[in-house]
């Protein structure tokens, strides 16, 4: 009785596909073309990734890791680093694209960042080289995460100065 079902069941599957196939001759072949030339989805793989992780966009802590990371993303990005940007609720970016697929929750918990603002740098290897809860001066990132790239030059001693005195004030 099953296997009668069965025979049915795959009788009735095959008779569908001929008759769509009769309806629309071009149909297949117009779907496996199509599956052809779908891009390719980017796998997210946390190696090698700087992660800028906080409650916010406009959390003060989030906005001076941003300036401060500001001119070294270029070369960071150059060297294969990603950095990602994870804030509140909000959309996860890499590298500044969306990441639309990427829960924040779920990331943040993998981290084990989930309450406050923390930059955390994973290596190639999938260790966490560091992470620190409190914006971090570029130099500093590039030294504790062993990264041969140049720090970029400060454009004035002044603020060079303004800024080192709200990081050793927060």
């Amino acid at each position: 009785m099953e296997l009668t079902f069965a025979i049915i069941a795959i009788c009735l599957v095959f008779g569908f596909i001929a008759a769509l196939a009769s309806f629309r001759p071009g149909l297949i072949p117009e779907i496996g073309s199509s599956l052809r030339q779908t891009e390719t989805v980017k796998k997210f793989s946390p190696k090698n990734t700087l992660f800028i992780i906080g409650p916010g966009a406009n959390h003060p802590a989030c906005k001076m890791q941003r300036r401060l990371l500001k001119p070294a993303i270029a070369a960071l990005i150059r060297e294969e680093v990603s950095v990602m940007e994870v804030y509140g609720e909000a959309t996860p970016r890499q590298n500044g694209e969306p990441m639309d697929w990427l829960d924040p929750a779920l990331l943040r918990h993998a981290l084990n960042a989930e309450g406050g603002f923390f930059v955390i740098y994973v290596d190639e290897e999938g260790k966490t080289l560091f992470r620190s809860e409190a914006p971090v001066v570029t130099s500093d990132i590039l030294r504790r995460a062993r990264l041969d790239i140049d720090a970029p030059s400060r454009s004035g001693a002044s603020r060079k100065n303004a800024i080192l005195k709200k990081l050793r004030a927060a």
